[in-house]
This record gives C-alpha cells, sequence and structure tokens, in this order.
C-alpha cells in the first residue's frame, strides 16, 4: 500500500528500526512504539490521514493465527470473543481488549494501546478498530453492523470516512475505543463448529495463559479505565466487582509491589497526558474522563504530577 501512494516502505521501516524481513516471519515481533510511530510518520509523509484504515483493509482476524481458529470453533460469537480476549497478549502483548458489560443493551468491545506517555497513536487506533470490525465479519459473517464505533481521539477523520468503513455512527472523544455490539450478537451461532479441535487449542494455548491477562495488577487496571469516567473507580467496588474482601485485594496488590491509590494515580497521569495532547478536548471532559467531578481537583493532580497547570501541560505536550 506504501509504495502505490508512493512511498518507500523499506526506508520508513528502517527509519524506526525494523527489520524488513521480519515482516515474512509470523512469529517476529515489533515494539509497540516503533511501530506507532511508523504509522503516524507515513501517514504524515504519504498525505494519507486514513492510513490506519486503509492498512485495516487488508487484515482481519486471521492474522491472530491459531487464537483465531479456537475463536471460529466456539459455539457461539460472545465465547469467541472471550476466547480472543483472554489470549490476545500472546499475540500482541501492546493489546489490551475488553468485554464490558456494565451498560444495558449495549456490550463493549474495549480496545487499548498499552503505551505510557502522550505519544500520537491515532493511526494505531482506528487500525486496531478497524481489524476488530473485520474480525467481527469473520464471526458473524459479511452483513456485521456495530451498534455504534467509539474512539477516544478529538482528531479524528471525517464522519462520512469512518461511516463508509463501519456502516454505522461514530462517536469521538470518549472514554475509550470500543465497538458497541448488540445483546443479540453475543449468543449469535458459529457455524463451523469444531469441538475436539477448540479443545485441543484451548489445551495447546494454557501453557501460554498469559500473566498479563491473569494478573491482579492487570484486572485492576481493566477495572479501573472502565469506571473511571463514571468517578467509581473506588477500592470496595474494585474488590466487590473482582469477588474479594478489600484487605485480600490489598495484600495481592502488595505482593506485586502496588497499591490501589498508587496505582489509580499512575493510571490517571498517564491518561492527562493522552487527553491534553488531544488539542480540542475541553479540560472539563478531561477531568471528567480522569474521574474527577472538579476541574479543581484534576488542575492540583496536574500541579502535583507535572508542577504546572493542565494548560501549560498541554502546551509543552503539543509542542
Amino acid at each position: 500500500m506504501t509504495s502505490q501512494l508512493g512511498g518507500q516502505a523499506d526506508l520508513m521501516l528502517e527509519r524506526f528500526r525494523i527489520n524488513p524481513d521480519l515482516l515474512m516471519d509470523e512469529d517476529a515481533r515489533v515494539p509497540l512504539r516503533s511501530l506507532v510511530g511508523l504509522l503516524e510518520f507515513a501517514a504524515r509523509e504519504l498525505e494519507c490521514p486514513d492510513f490506519g484504515l486503509r492498512m485495516a483493509e487488508y487484515q482481519d482476524l486471521h492474522i491472530l493465527g491459531p487464537i483465531a481458529v479456537i475463536a471460529r470453533t466456539c459455539a457461539t460469537a460472545g465465547e469467541a470473543l472471550a476466547q480472543i480476549i483472554r489470549f490476545i497478549g500472546y499475540h500482541s502483548p501492546g493489546i489490551r481488549l475488553d468485554l464490558d458489560l456494565s451498560e444495558a443493551n449495549a456490550p463493549r468491545l474495549v480496545i487499548d494501546i498499552r503505551l505510557s506517555g502522550p505519544s500520537p497513536r491515532r493511526q494505531m487506533e482506528e487500525l486496531a478498530m478497524g481489524m476488530a470490525h473485520n474480525g467481527m465479519k469473520l464471526l458473524y459473517g459479511a452483513d456485521f453492523v456495530a451498534q455504534s464505533v467509539l474512539f477516544s481521539s478529538h482528531q479524528s477523520l471525517a464522519q462520512t470516512r469512518y461511516r463508509r468503513y463501519f456502516k454505522t455512527t461514530v462517536y469521538r472523544g470518549q472514554s475509550c475505543n470500543a465497538l458497541v455490539l448488540r445483546d443479540e450478537q453475543l449468543s449469535q451461532r458459529i457455524e463451523q463448529q469444531a469441538p475436539f479441535l477448540h479443545q485441543a487449542l484451548e489445551q495447546y494455548f494454557a501453557q501460554f495463559d498469559c500473566q498479563a491477562t491473569s494478573d491482579v495488577v492487570d484486572q485492576v487496571e481493566r477495572l479501573v479505565l472502565r469506571m473511571m469516567p463514571i468517578q467509581r473507580c473506588r477500592l470496595p467496588l474494585i474488590a466487590e466487582q473482582l469477588g474479594m474482601h478489600v484487605r485480600m485485594l490489598q495484600r495481592r496488590l502488595a505482593d506485586h509491589g502496588q497499591s490501589f491509590d498508587e496505582l489509580v494515580e499512575t493510571l490517571r497521569r498517564d491518561r492527562a497526558d493522552h487527553y491534553l495532547v488531544q488539542r480540542h478536548m475541553p479540560m472539563s471532559q478531561v477531568a471528567g474522563l480522569l474521574g474527577y467531578s472538579e476541574q479543581s481537583v484534576f488542575n492540583r493532580a496536574c500541579r502535583r504530577w507535572f508542577a504546572m497547570s493542565p494548560g501549560a501541560r498541554r502546551r509543552q505536550l503539543l509542542r
């Protein structure tokens, strides 16, 4: 695709220290930060603002290899999503998936790029969302349409471009990147089932069962990020969601050298940069997405983290 747009793919890969030979190796791993930077650079250099979505057109669920096979052998699409979420770390440790069932009649497949700092990542987010949409088509059929699509970025493409790709309403400046599904879609049967193959693949993956998806720290992070925008990321509520006593959760976190307050503070600080770098997002919305009921509380937190006001931090990041 790069050559079709007049670019030189090998030179771009070398700029981000990615060996072109790795593209032919199915087991090769590319640093997430390098991939994110490469996509943003290519979009600018080729003057192609929808580069991420265009890349997604060439990829679908099959890129996940054996994970795609285990998904296709499940009885229902909901079970398939659960397996993909469970094993996605085997394929890409930098991508976090979650099925959020907190809103009635609107289950959300949440897609998070696990990259710290304020680096631009819109192209990567749109690539991941486009691939997820293609994956849904493989599970549900070519007529799949999400109830809606959510993007966290304000700096995005025209609504018409998104609608042409996703065939549904797209909302920008949201608390997460997600495909909003329908309840009946989770229970939809998958036609090509193979129970014995499914069991064999599950046993195969069990040996790799990624600690990143079973670690208590990761579970708490998922819940905090989900409950932060609705101002409910409090220790007792998180412990209740995990079916633990508060003291047990505190001990489990301590075993990993973490405390709940420190974890929330770190997530808020990282997310603050992610939102502040979007120049058109109002400060009041940034504060709300971080779980603060008042702008003044966010202002104090920002001075504690960066020794400057939110406005000054935004100017620093945008420079």
